[in-house]
């Protein structure tokens, strides 16, 4: 720092030293012969301020300046140390809450030090839709233990299985052919190309939801493509899933936009929830609903749908329900809640109060069955880095689950997600699952 020069004798000049500037051809001059490319300064300083000494030069180096500049800025003898000068470094180390430009001091490009990261605090509502997945919970990782494997029925190996129903007796496969398991087995083929969502198993026909409409498969395997259900034209809804039930309404529907519909006789119509239903689950005459509106519910029915009990979520299966694809199984009291990204979550008394599982990631499909003579939650965790899936058994009362099997197929390089399930069954002591790679029939080993 420079001394302050004493200008208390106005009447003596002050040395300071002499200024010598010429750049390129803007000089100008009577003596100016050339340009001269160069920048001189020479400064002098006065030992003794309180005297009229010359000057002597002051040599400032590279490092000369920064060597003699004292840590903390003095004041006079007279006057406190100014705070001020504290106040820069305050500002540069403490977190920044707002976007207003500092009234104390710019910051150049290069600064005076790193800038702190901007803090988003949690529930800031004007925090934009590019850190809201930042909030979002996701699935709790963890390791799963091993249990017993299960011994695997190949049924279909290589081809893509894409959905699974029960009629109560046999199973019913979707492939490229709707494939018949019970007292005897039967193929029919489907038209080329045909890609089955969901199917769901009537007393006089297989219905099956395809990306080309609605079909019925007749028990001669006479097939049909059957007339978009009535609320469903002209609003651009496509079918999404579909369910057989034992009751006045034998076959429900839901839609992309979260409306659904139920059957009666040959007609379909609306049936109001009070909002969006994002999963549905039936087996036999029970029949569970996943509602969103303000806050998602559970509404479940054990007469066929003719009458309901709905039920507010608690956590964490609020968090769950709130996913891109949930997915949903009942039976009875038990409950599994789940979705690719937030997990697995998991009621054995009715949905009043929920378990999530460690380690179900990415879960791909759900189903209620028994395991080692116990009520089991079966779940589907696709593997994206090895293409494969890993099947767990989970208790529903303890959320506790076991690996019981591995699936995967030898895929052609340009087969995607071949190791992905796309369905899960339990029906007479047996675990079907239907995927990318195939369908198989799994038993527990004895």
């Amino acid at each position: 720092m420079l001394p302050d020069l004493d200008k208390s004798d106005e009447s003596d000049d002050v040395d300071v030293g002499t200024f010598e500037l010429a750049i390129g051809d803007d000089a100008e001059g009577p003596d100016d012969a050339s340009a001269v490319d160069a920048f001189e300064v020479d400064i002098q300083v006065l030992t003794d301020p309180g005297s009229n000494e010359a000057a002597t030069d002051l040599d400032i180096g590279e490092a000369g300046l920064a060597d003699t500049l004292p840590e903390v800025a003095e004041g006079s003898d007279d006057e406190p140390a100014d705070e001020s000068a504290h106040e820069l470094d305050d500002l540069v180390q403490s977190p920044l809450e707002s976007d207003d430009p500092s009234t104390h001091a710019e910051l150049g490009d290069d600064g005076l030090e790193a800038l702190p990261d901007l803090v988003v605090e949690e529930g800031d509502g004007e925090a934009g839709p590019d850190h809201e997945r930042a909030f979002l919970p996701s699935a709790p990782e963890g390791a799963i233990p091993q249990g017993p494997t299960y011994e695997a029925e190949w049924l279909l190996l290589g081809s893509s299985c894409s959905a699974l129903a029960t009629d109560g007796t046999d199973v019913l496969a979707a492939a490229e052919h709707l494939m018949r398991f019970g007292h005897e087995r039967r193929s029919d083929a489907l038209p080329a190309g045909t890609k089955v969502t969901s199917l769901a198993a009537t007393a006089d026909a297989t219905l099956l939801s395809t990306t080309r409409g609605l079909m019925a498969v007749k028990p001669d395997g006479a097939l049909s493509f059957q007339d978009a259900p009535e609320p469903t034209r002209g609003s651009g809804a496509e079918l999404a899933e579909l369910a057989g039930s034992q009751g006045s309404y034998p076959l429900w529907a839901r839609l992309r936009n979260g409306a659904l519909l139920r059957r009666r006789g040959d007609g379909w119509e609306l049936h109001q929830t009070g909002g969006a239903v994002m999963a549905l689950s039936a087996s036999g005459s029970e029949l569970a609903l996943l509602v969103v509106s303000r806050r998602p519910t559970l509404q479940l029915s054990s007469d066929g749908g003719s009458s309901f009990r709905e039920r507010l979520l608690p956590e964490p299966a609020q968090t769950v329900a709130g996913g891109g694809a949930p997915a949903l199984a009942t039976r009875g009291d038990f409950v599994a809640l789940a979705d690719g990204e937030r997990g697995l979550a998991v009621s054995a008394d009715a949905g009043a109060t929920f378990r999530l599982v460690i380690g179900a990631v990415n879960v791909t499909a759900v189903a209620y069955g028994e395991h080692a003579g116990r009520p089991a939650i079966f779940a589907a965790l696709y593997r994206e880095s090895k293409d494969v899936t890993e099947l767990i058994a989970v208790d529903p009362r303890s959320g506790e689950a076991l690996r019981i099997a591995t699936l995967s197929v030898e895929a052609e390089e340009d087969a995607e997600e071949s190791g992905r399930t796309s369905a899960l069954l339990w029906q007479d002591g047996k675990l079907w699952s239907a995927g990318g790679y195939g369908l198989v029939r799994l038993t527990a080993p004895r």
